[in-house]
């Protein structure tokens, strides 16, 4: 029992890490637009900072334990930020129709 909540841990953290890395990069995306304000500058600075403080131990980790997963998330998170928005918007649609042919 232990076992399976210490693995739902690791998928739930794998998903985090996903997270922050795609928020990470996404960031980056906004740098040089109007929407890129100094105030919100130097709020996003401390937050992707903050970011990478939090997912430096976890990425060396998971690394250590398996680097074709890290390459695979990061391949992943990729291939989200590339989406556009009706892509985006009809994914959830999409996994729930491969999901049902699974079961």
């Amino acid at each position: 029992m232990f076992k399976m909540k210490k693995y739902e841990l690791f998928k739930e953290g794998v998903k985090l890490v996903a997270l922050y890395q795609a928020t990470l990069e996404q960031m980056d995306t906004m740098k040089g637009t109007p929407l890129y304000r100094q105030s919100i500058k130097n709020t996003m600075r401390n937050l992707e900072r903050e970011i990478e403080r939090s997912i430096r131990g976890p990425i060396a980790a998971l690394d250590a334990t398996d680097e074709e997963l890290l390459t695979t998330i990061q391949y992943k998170v990729e291939a989200i930020l590339d989406l556009t928005l009706e892509e985006l918007a009809g994914l959830k649609m999409v996994i729930d129709e491969h999901r049902e042919k699974e079961e």
